[in-house]
């Protein structure tokens, strides 16, 4: 069957010390998903001969910058050398050597050191707190970044499919320097701390014949109801339904906006690589995975449903969701990060793959080659590498 795994540059760095491309082969590996637009992060590696602890750069990218990006410009990362090929390219040439597909790894919005130098194009929630990792979609700036990126991954020979992760509206559930909080707001809670009321976005839901003002203050007063007037030793508050049909227009704009800019990225990828987005069931969840209401506007080939956290359980519950409403023309891929202790062994891994193929999965892939010791990947290959 064979899986995909998911990398960075330095990896494919460390690789060539560790047995090469051929050792991911013997694997069973059939696709690299490199990453090309990441953010930061501190990542503890198993086997890289540099170090254990990488400190990822922010907000950069693994390929050199070439289309009209405006305002918001991207930073090609130390991995990029002044001259010669980029990450993405030496990787293109060297997986096709030994038969192997490669992805572009895609993350669009998240981005701290663009939200830091261009805070008016990041989310805005109601209180007017900005979230300087998550740009804004509605932002016409933010838009035409996005449209050039894909742009200039379009151009690459070879790559055989782009794999967007954080195209949308990322909000407070996503983790953000040192979170702290007495509260895990989840569902509605979550939502309303996450809505945003950005300029572009007011404009959006005025123009769509809302009250962006009364939306905000909706909005407010459920923040008021779970976090003001909650208590931290106490069960989380249960927002009343009146906000849930209160907020549902924020759904609806959002999902209009999706759908002119995913028309935008189709033209811009017209006879290019396939799309693939991130997904989830969720339609009031804000993480880096688009809701599926607001994927199903965007054309794709793909939707790739994420399980970095979930037990066997709760990736059922995942794809369950996504099998509630099919998108006719769209191939299931599930991606599992396999570590305790939402998985025990080969028998989780096994009940997984199974589970999965009874929903119309067609591929997998493994999270992450510089995050997993190779006795991992080894045990994991057993399951999905035959």
């Amino acid at each position: 069957m064979g899986f995909a795994l998911y990398l960075h540059p330095f990896d494919c760095e460390a690789l060539e010390r560790a047995g090469g491309l051929q050792r991911l082969v013997d694997l069973g590996v059939r696709e690299l998903v490199l990453a090309v637009a990441y953010h930061d992060g501190r990542w503890l590696m198993p086997w890289h001969p540099a170090g254990r602890v990488r400190f990822l750069e922010d907000g950069c990218v693994h390929y050199r910058p070439a289309a009209h990006y405006g305002r918001l410009q991207p930073q090609p990362s130390t991995a990029v050398p002044t001259a010669g090929p980029s990450p993405l390219e030496r990787l293109g040439a060297a997986a096709e050597r030994v038969g192997l597909r490669v992805r572009a790894w895609w993350v669009g919005n998240h981005n701290s050191r663009l939200g830091e130098l261009h805070r008016d194009c990041a989310v805005e929630n109601a209180a007017g707190d900005r979230y300087p990792y998550a740009l804004c979609p509605a932002q016409p700036e933010v838009q035409q970044y996005l449209l050039a990126m894909a742009a200039d991954l379009a151009g690459h020979a070879g790559l055989g499919a782009i794999e967007a992760e954080a195209l949308g509206w990322m909000g407070y559930r996503h983790s953000s320097h040192h979170d702290k909080s007495s509260f895990a707001p989840r569902g509605l809670l979550d939502y309303a701390l996450s809505a945003c009321f950005c300029a572009a976005c007011r404009q959006a839901l005025a123009a769509a014949g809302h009250d962006p003002e009364a939306l905000r203050q909706l909005a407010r007063e459920a923040l008021a109801l779970g976090l003001e007037q909650a208590c931290a030793l106490e069960p989380a508050v249960v927002l009343p339904e009146r906000f849930a049909a209160g907020l549902l227009p924020l759904r609806s704009v959002r999902k209009a906006v999706l759908a002119e800019f995913g028309a935008r990225l189709a033209q811009v990828l017209r006879g290019g690589p396939a799309l693939a987005l991130q997904v989830h069931p969720d339609p009031w969840f804000t993480g880096s995975q688009l809701p599926q209401e607001q994927a199903a506007l965007v054309p794709a080939v793909q939707h790739v449903v994420t399980a970095y956290g979930e037990n066997p359980l709760a990736i059922q519950g995942l794809l369950d969701g996504v099998a509630k409403a099919p998108v006719p023309g769209r191939s299931l891929r599930l991606s599992l990060w396999p570590k305790a202790p939402q998985f025990a062994g080969e028998a989780d891994l096994v009940q997984v793959r199974e589970l999965a193929r009874a929903r119309g999965v067609g591929e997998f892939a493994l999270y992450h080659l510089g995050l997993l010791p190779w006795r991992t990947l080894e045990r994991v290959a057993t399951v999905f590498g035959a």
